[in-house]
């Protein structure tokens, strides 16, 4: 059999069956609720996925994932397509030395440009060049289209539930996060 066959659970070999794990843990600690544990694992698994499809996309344009969602940083930055590079870590939760890294290589390639922020004195803007804008656009809305995500047999109202659910799942999990440090 190769390794992607499917399993009567439907997982593939090498990646068990969440529910099955559960269930064998929900047994083996005489009947502990883990219906965290398969929320957890479901979001993983669609992360995965998601992540998965966003590298091909950002292979066919010859970028890093980092790159590309410099990219996307700047395309969404209108009228001036500019932000500094410390926006740019900020909203990309990254290091400011990663930042520069994919500054620097997007600017080797010539999709964004390095220029002077006026409203600061010696401050330096990231400014997106229109290849880098097109790159942008066509990303994004190959990353909008169904077929990327795997979402063209859900109809909006599933689409809405799947969008109220996950974020009312992240702002719990963000509050028990925020709760939990000292």
């Amino acid at each position: 059999m190769s390794p992607t066959h499917e399993t009567p659970g439907g997982s593939r070999f090498g990646s068990p069956d969440p529910r099955r794990v559960a269930a064998a843990w929900s047994a083996e600690l005489d009947g502990l609720d883990v219906s965290p544990f398969l929320i957890g694992s479901a979001v993983q698994r669609v992360a995965r996925h998601f992540e998965r499809a966003f590298v091909r996309l950002t292979r066919a344009y010859s970028l890093g994932p980092g790159e590309m969602r410099v990219l996307l940083v700047l395309g969404r930055s209108a009228p001036t397509y500019a932000v500094s590079p410390t926006e740019l870590f900020r909203q990309l939760l990254i290091t400011s030395g990663a930042v520069s890294k994919q500054i620097d290589r997007l600017v080797d390639v010539g999709l964004v440009t390095r220029v002077a922020d006026p409203d600061v004195p010696r401050g330096l803007l990231v400014r997106l060049e229109p290849a880098g804008k097109e790159i942008a656009d066509a990303a994004m809305r190959e990353i909008c289209s169904s077929r990327y995500s795997g979402l063209e047999q859900l109809d909006q109202q599933e689409i809405q539930a799947c969008l109220d659910m996950l974020t009312r799942l992240q702002q719990l999990v963000e509050e028990s996060d925020a709760d939990a440090r000292p």
